[in-house]
């Protein structure tokens, strides 16, 4: 729940002050949070469906932020250079 709650909160923050060192770490906790949920379901017999589908909710989401972010620092990079 860590986990997935800082990958949220560190890919918001990056839609409004994007840098490429946030994108990077945004992602690697988005990874870290589905492979979380991996375990969750092996170790403790979690629903598989329940879990997939939030996991899905969750990716979705991470990953439209993180989209925008790129966008936006392309779009900055492009206009500095």
């Amino acid at each position: 729940m860590i986990l997935a709650l800082s990958s949220l909160s560190l890919s918001a923050y990056n839609v409004i002050k994007p840098t490429t060192s946030k994108l990077k770490a945004s992602y690697g906790l988005a990874v870290a949070t589905l492979f979380s949920g991996v375990l969750l379901v092996i170790v403790n017999n979690a629903s598989v469906l329940r879990t997939c589908l939030t996991g899905l909710l969750f990716f979705a989401t991470v990953t439209a932020m993180n989209a925008v972010s790129a966008h936006s620092l392309a779009k900055s990079n492009t206009n500095n250079g």
